[in-house]
């Protein structure tokens, strides 16, 4: 019925859409990348987007104020004398207020050691996603760089913003001087699958510097790749 619907224009294009209000209500203020099915107009959309890089100065305490992390892990892989397996888990990783105080403090820190911050934002300017990479190089078997954070806002995954994220962070890593890009990453199934997707492969050398957890699934990938 007409009286359940209401037309509502995208943020990026000039596309105007009529959208059940119920589903309205549920996608929020998405640009229409996010609602249509069509991937070549999601795509046309999405590369409209661009990354903003930041200095230490730009990134308040609340910079994540209203970024939504919620992830449940369900299977995660495990080292094992066979190799890595997937087991059952029952995790929820999220954060409080504390904690995104802390990396913001974090990443203004790296900023400050001459590594970088980069994130994506809808037109609205809602952050749709950041990453941030280290400014210091090391590595015994390649010079690597380190990929301390990468994140997209559950509202927004699988639209590309993360592949574009890790783009940049490659391109910055190979400015740095860097062969590869290290990831020590939560060994959720989800979190491998999309780096394995973008070409990351298990690294080849350990940088135990660069090692945030025992449990991490330690990756890496060339930073042609970036290109």
């Amino acid at each position: 019925r007409k009286s359940n619907c209401e037309t509502i224009e995208c943020t990026l294009c000039e596309h105007s859409i009529v959208m059940n209000k119920k589903r309205r209500a549920r996608a929020g203020l998405l640009p229409c990348f996010l609602i249509f099915k069509s991937q070549e107009t999601r795509m046309t959309l999405f590369n409209k987007l661009s990354v903003t890089n930041f200095t230490a100065s730009t990134i308040p305490d609340d910079f994540l104020k209203d970024f939504a992390h919620h992830q449940k892990i369900t299977r995660k892989w495990v080292r094992t004398d066979a190799g890595w397996e997937l087991e059952d888990a029952s995790i929820l990783r999220e954060w409080d207020a504390e904690k995104r105080i802390w990396i913001a403090g974090y990443m203004r820190e790296k900023i400050q050691n001459g590594g970088t911050v980069m994130a994506v934002f809808l037109p609205e300017g809602q952050l749709a996603g950041f990453c941030c990479v280290g400014g210091d190089l090391a590595g015994e078997t390649a010079s690597y760089a380190n990929l301390l954070l990468l994140f997209v806002d559950d509202r927004f995954k699988r639209h590309g913003i993360g592949r574009l994220l890790l783009q940049e962070a490659c391109r910055y890593a190979k400015k740095l001087g860097a062969e590869k890009l290290f990831l020590s990453a939560i060994p959720s199934e989800d979190t491998i699958a999309f780096y394995q997707n973008m070409g990351c492969v298990d690294a080849k050398g350990i940088v135990n510097p660069f090692v945030d957890d025992e449990e991490d699934r330690l990756m890496e990938i060339t930073t042609k790749d970036g290109n």
